[in-house]
């Protein structure tokens, strides 16, 4: 930045250009007119001393011819002087010729009226004035007038000449005044220049902070000034390390904070007292389906279209207390747990709303009620008939040997009934804890499936069914024997149990690149696929009454479907209703460089979630 930008020096400048130059016009004015006054005073006390010194010698003079004489031959520069004689009303030369000059005669009947001497300024027909000084004489009884006639214009030239040195030394003053002006304004604006240009946000900090120490060196307020902003500087450079750690620091909590929400499974919404929405969480928009274009900012009826739930944080904020509601999703019908707390104080004042899915929770309750009631008719269907077979052999059937053997033999078919209940649930329960030992070793699935055949054929044409398996190579799974056995045999198990008579289940055997697909099939009535989600549920079945006088406790498919998680195979299940269900368990070959003769041992995997 120059000088001539400053606006302060252009300020300064100006007020004084505009003060300054009336103020000297007013002062030259003032003193041309002062040498007008002084000039003409001064001539006129010039013009009075001559007269004086004219009269003196007149009075002096013996003769008239002298004082003729002498009147003639003075004739000064501009100056004409003359020796008038009054007669009555006629103003005569001495050498009496009249004087029909109005002027003169009208100055010299003055000064014989005034009985004195005068100074006159009279025109002389030219557009300039005379100076005209008149002196009244009296010689040898006789009135005489000395009359002394001026031209000013010497005096004129002295005035006009003193008056252009006038101007001329005041305009040099005013320059003069003018530049010593303009350098006490550079030696306070430049360093304030350099102030205004090293406090810019793009100049370095080093380069401000050397700045404002070298102004500071100044002895006078601009180093104060700048020794002060230097400890400002300091101060600000400190606050804002401060301040930007501080943020950091915020910046971290908030983003470790914003990362929980967002890693939590709850939903999470906070609003403020309007019920706009200043935060929502992944887990919010999952659960209640809300979509990218909602966000902060907008209202919570804006995303969320449920009425209790809306009425829940409403009560909520109005009555400073938490709520709580467990309502069902109309979209995907899922049992959800709203928790509405209030924020009473502070800038962040609303309701913090955490929305939880519940419907496994509440799953798991149905299915522990399901349990207790599967448990209660498995187990009191046999104890029923054990109880009653007990009651007729005491009152009295023990003494027929053929009723006596009849009711033992129910007797002992309900007990052996009830001791596999029991065994088949303490065999879950060994699945379900990661108790079970298993041997993980190459397997021949084939014989399995050949060993399951053979035991089963018995049932199956018992019931009029055919159990079919086409010719299977051998063929290696790297798997648990006893583990796959049962898997298989409780899928044939359950394929015979729901096929009716004259039915056909099938076993296929389809290898691919990294295992072996096992597929039970049955012709029974199938399974409608809203229930195929549950049917690995224990107890449960997909007609509870008719299931039950099939046999069976409800718990195979349950088993199978945590040994498959153990033995890190996979089940499937398609089902067409009135055609037939078809079981698919995806075992893993085994690798040729992956045999062993040590087979690995373990306990099986504890499976979170199964159900």
């Amino acid at each position: 930045m120059t000088l001539v930008n400053s606006q302060i020096f252009r300020r300064t400048i100006g007020a004084f250009l505009v003060l300054s130059l009336p103020a000297v016009y007013a002062l030259t004015a003032t003193m041309q007119a002062r040498v007008e006054t002084e000039s003409k005073l001064a001539h006129e006390r010039m013009a009075w001393r001559q007269l004086q010194s004219f009269a003196n010698r007149v009075q002096r003079a013996r003769a008239l011819p002298e004082t003729l004489e002498l009147i003639t031959q003075t004739l000064l520069d501009g100056q004409t002087l003359q020796l008038l004689l009054k007669q009555q009303s006629q103003v005569l030369t001495i050498d009496g010729t009249p004087i029909t000059d109005f002027t003169v005669n009208s100055v010299v009947r003055t000064a014989a009226q005034q009985q004195r001497s005068l100074r006159y300024i009279v025109p002389d027909g030219q557009d300039r004035s005379m100076l005209a000084v008149c002196l009244r004489l009296e010689w040898q009884a006789n009135e005489y007038f000395l009359m002394l006639t001026s031209d000013p214009a010497a005096s004129l030239t002295a005035q006009a000449r003193t008056g252009r040195m006038l101007r001329e030394a005041t305009v040099a003053a005013w320059i003069i005044c003018l530049i010593c002006l303009m350098l006490a304004i550079s030696g306070t604006t430049r360093p304030m220049q350099q102030m205004s240009d090293g406090l810019k946000p793009n100049v370095d900090r080093h380069e401000r902070e050397d700045m404002l120490l070298q102004i500071s060196d100044r002895q006078d307020e601009l180093g104060e000034i700048s020794a002060a902003l230097f400890r400002l500087e300091n101060e600000l450079h400190t606050r804002i390390k401060t301040l930007e750690q501080t943020r950091r620091h915020s910046q971290g909590a908030v983003d470790l904070l914003t990362a929980v929400l967002e890693s939590m499974i709850e939903g999470v919404i906070a609003t403020d007292r309007e019920q706009r929405m200043v935060f929502l969480n992944g887990g919010a928009r999952r659960l209640l389906s809300i979509g990218d274009l909602i966000g902060p900012g907008h209202r919570l009826y804006e995303a969320v279209r449920i009425p209790p739930f809306l009425d829940i944080v409403q009560e909520a904020l109005s009555s400073g207390e938490a709520r709580s509601l467990e309502y069902r999703n109309p979209r995907d019908h899922a049992h959800h747990l709203l928790v509405a707390t209030p924020i009473l104080q502070g800038p962040h004042a609303g309701v913090v709303a955490v929305i939880r899915d519940v419907s496994d929770v509440r799953r798991l309750e149905a299915m522990r009620r399901d349990f207790v009631n599967g448990v209660s008719h498995e187990l009191k269907t046999p104890l029923t008939v054990i109880q009653a077979c007990s009651d007729t052999l005491r009152n009295g059937a023990l003494q027929d040997p053929q009723s006596a053997e009849r009711f033992l033999t129910q007797i002992d078919e309900q007990s052996d009934r009830l001791l596999q209940l029991i065994l088949t649930m303490l065999q879950l329960s060994r699945v379900e804890s990661g108790s079970e030992i298993l041997r993980f070793e190459p397997v021949d699935l084939a014989q399995i499936i050949r060993e399951t055949t053979s035991d089963f054929q018995t049932i199956a044409s018992s019931r009029n069914l055919q159990l079919n398996c086409h010719d299977i190579a051998p063929i290696l799974v790297r798997t648990d024997h006893q583990a796959a056995r049962t898997v298989i045999g409780n899928l044939v198990d359950n394929a015979l149990r729901y096929t009716p008579a004259g039915g056909t289940v099938s076993i296929a055997v389809k290898p691919d690149v990294r295992g072996v697909n096992v597929s039970i099939s049955d012709s029974g009535d199938g399974i409608p696929e809203t229930l195929l989600g549950r049917i690995f549920e224990r107890f449960y079945r997909v007609e509870q009454d008719r299931s039950r006088e099939k046999g069976g406790s409800g718990l195979g498919l349950s088993i199978v479907k945590h040994l498959c998680n153990s033995l890190h195979a996979r089940i499937s299940v398609e089902s067409t209703v009135g055609t037939g269900s078809t079981f698919t368990v995806w075992f893993p070959r085994v690798q040729t460089s992956s045999i062993s003769p040590a087979p690995e041992t373990r306990k099986l995997d504890r499976q979170q979630g199964a159900d």
